[in-house]
């Protein structure tokens, strides 16, 4: 009997973590003891949006460029990475450079990056309950009493250290091909955010680009994904040589 208990609280304690390994895409940078976090959110449109995505892409092609790199001298790295992992399910996808020209590609991956250098957090006043003490002499004889806790404040508590941080955010369109000079509507919407410790991870970049390899290769995926976890500069490969 005691067997089949453990039995059932160690599937239990391990089904949250197959959950959440098989609801994230990116689950091959986790890293328990990592120095470094992850964030990735992935917003999506109509399914009938990726219907159609599975149907023409692979004949159409998507065509990638970055809008923005923010001055990090990142993008073409990222654009590169995301392109190899997009090729994995869309081989017929190219950067927008290399379009025909006069061509208007139906599907077009439009990135954009974003930088935060690490910075001190902001003081905070440090208030503790000190208990205070009252006296009054009896009979001859000094009796004290403890009275309640009394706030004190005792200064100000130092901001803690917040590491710097990369963020890409890669938008999918779809153009519509009845109607060229009309808006193109956005099919997903993927963004996510690199945390480092600078002594640790000495290319962001190449950190930015291994997380754009893989959410390259969940371009069709038509669910929403929110996960956030550690992960480590050897899984970012963040140090090339």
């Amino acid at each position: 009997m005691k067997t089949r208990a453990f039995f059932l609280v160690a599937v239990l304690v391990l089904l949250p973590s197959a959950a959440f390994a098989q609801a994230n895409p990116l689950k091959e940078l986790v890293a328990v003891r990592g120095s470094a976090s992850l964030t990735y959110e992935r917003a999506v449109g109509k399914r009938a949006g990726f219907v159609e995505l599975n149907e023409h892409a692979p004949q159409s092609g998507i065509a990638v460029s970055v809008v923005d790199d923010g001055g990090t001298g990142h993008g073409d790295k990222v654009a590169a990475a995301y392109l190899e992992g997009l090729r994995k399910v869309l081989p017929k996808a190219d950067l927008q450079s290399a379009w025909p020209a006069g061509g208007t590609p139906r599907y077009q991956a439009r990135i954009g990056i974003s930088s935060e250098e690490g910075r001190m957090g902001e003081d905070s006043k440090l208030i503790v309950g000190a208990m205070g003490t009252t006296c009054q002499e009896q009979e001859g004889m000094l009796k004290c009493e403890e009275a309640d806790n009394a706030p004190n404040a005792l200064g100000r508590s130092k901001g803690t250290w917040i590491n710097p941080k990369v963020t890409v955010m890669v938008r999918l369109y779809r153009a519509d091909p009845d109607n060229p000079s009309a808006e193109p509507s956005v099919l997903s919407e993927d963004v996510y955010s690199v945390s480092y410790v600078q002594t640790e991870c000495k290319d962001p970049g190449a950190a930015a680009a291994t997380v754009a390899r893989l959410v390259g290769e969940q371009t069709l995926l038509g669910r929403a994904v929110n996960v956030d976890f550690p992960t480590s500069p050897r899984a970012l490969n963040c140090n090339p040589r």
